[in-house]
Formats: C-alpha cells, sequence, structure tokens
C-alpha cells in the first residue's frame, strides 16, 4: 500500500500541467488600466493563475494581472469566481522591460505604487528602509528604469521622486537644530 494512501491520491490532480503554489503579490487592473487593486496569487502555470483579492470579477472579463515579484503581466481572462478567489487564463505574457507596448505603460506605475506599499508594511512592521526597499527589489536601479515611461503622468513622476528620496534618506525625519546650552530650538 502506498504510504500515502489516506491522502490525495496522485491521479486528484486533472491540469494538463502542474500548478506552482504559493504566495506572491500581484496587482489585477482592468483592461483600460484603471481599477487596481492588490492580490495574492496562490497557484500559477504557464497557462493560468488562481488569485485571492477583495472583488468578485466578471466571468469572462480580460483584465491585466501584475506578478510584482516577477516583474511580468499578464493579459488574461477570468474564467471561474467563487468567495474571494478567481481563475484566470492567460491570453498573453508582459516582462516589464523595453518590450512593453506603450499602451501598457501604466503597468509601471502600478509596479511601483505596489512596491511602495510592500516596502511601507515592512517598515510598518519594523524592518529598517533600506532592508525593506531591497527585500521588495525596489532599487534605484528599477526607479531609473522606470523613468523613461513616466509620460506626462504627474502623478507617477511625484511618485519616482518620492521614492528616490526615500531610496537616498532625503524623507527622513528632520532633526531640530541643537540650541547652545543643549536646549532645542523654539518651533
Amino acid at each position: 500500500m502506498h504510504r500515502n494512501a489516506g491522502a490525495h491520491p496522485v491521479a486528484f490532480e486533472q491540469r494538463k500541467l502542474p500548478r506552482k503554489t504559493g504566495v506572491l503579490s500581484g496587482v489585477l487592473v482592468d483592461g483600460n488600466g484603471e481599477n487596481p487593486s492588490d492580490c495574492i496569487i496562490r497557484d500559477i502555470n504557464a497557462h493560468g493563475v488562481a488569485v485571492v483579492h477583495p472583488k468578485r470579477l466578471p466571468v469572462g472579463a480580460q483584465i491585466y494581472l501584475l506578478d510584482t515579484g516577477n516583474r511580468t503581466a499578464y493579459l488574461a481572462r477570468v474564467i471561474w469566481n467563487n468567495a474571494d478567489r478567481s481563475g484566470l487564463s492567460f491570453v498573453r505574457s508582459y516582462a516589464m522591460g523595453l518590450g512593453l507596448p506603450p499602451k501598457l505603460k501604466f503597468l509601471w506605475r502600478l509596479l511601483l505604487e505596489a512596491k511602495l506599499r510592500q516596502a511601507e508594511r515592512a517598515i510598518a512592521a519594523g524592518i529598517r528602509a533600506d532592508l525593506a526597499f531591497c527585500s521588495v527589489g525596489l532599487t534605484r536601479e528599477l526607479v531609473h528604469r522606470m523613468a523613461p515611461h513616466t509620460g506626462a503622468d504627474m502623478i507617477f513622476q511625484r511618485l519616482l521622486l518620492r521614492t528616490l528620496r526615500l531610496l537616498n534618506g532625503v524623507a527622513a525625519p528632520r532633526r531640530r537644530p541643537r540650541m547652545p546650552g543643549g536646549n532645542q530650538s523654539p518651533r
């Protein structure tokens, strides 16, 4: 007898391609690049993904999924919904790089916003800022790669400047100068 006889039988998995199970951060956005929402990527393979998110997605709708950890975007079709999960079938994938079509440049801003939220959560949990930025992959190099994609998007431009200030330590709280005799300067 197989030692896992009481567990799940091997034949239980009927997908053609096995899924990689894990927990990855992602962002879902509609086909027009509007209404972004954070999600958790639970299962993924070459053809699709299961995501956990607070919104119910309409079956048949085309949306974008941005895998923030792997810097990959997917045009996907919603295949199923239940409670807080949805199944997406990939239509096309895009690496976040030079080959990203200009009409999808909004994905760069969504990537930056998501990485900033991740870093801020880590900092709020007590992780040093430099380690928080490093752990989410938000580096000066990435910010400089994003810069050419801002176009006229003022929100994106402000986010890039804010990120650079944070990375350079400029946004650290200012210390009040000490007055002679050890007294603090008046406010």
